[in-house]
């Protein structure tokens, strides 16, 4: 995985949450068929969906921008370790 496909993972997480969130607003209007406890199983479940793709996106987000800042410094020298950390395969 590279700085590229970061991106594309944020931007697609992005456009998930939005649609999950679009999902809230439909069914909380109550113009359905579900009974009022369907509808609110099936809205915290949804909200739970949408909490965990948000931290998702989120530190995503966080390392997309310090791969960004290590990129825009590539090629000086540095004295602080955690900038020549390595990635290990996990």
């Amino acid at each position: 995985m590279n700085l590229t496909d970061l991106r594309a993972r944020v931007c697609r997480l992005e456009e998930l949450a939005l649609g999950l969130a679009k999902e809230v607003v439909i069914w909380k209007a109550g113009n359905d068929p579900l009974l009022y406890r369907e509808r609110k199983a099936y809205l915290d479940a949804i909200q739970d969906a949408l909490a965990g793709v948000e931290e998702a996106r989120a530190i995503l987000a966080e390392a997309q921008q310090r791969l960004e800042e290590r990129a825009a410094r590539k090629g000086r020298t540095t004295s602080n370790p955690e900038d020549r950390q390595r990635t290990r395969p996990s």
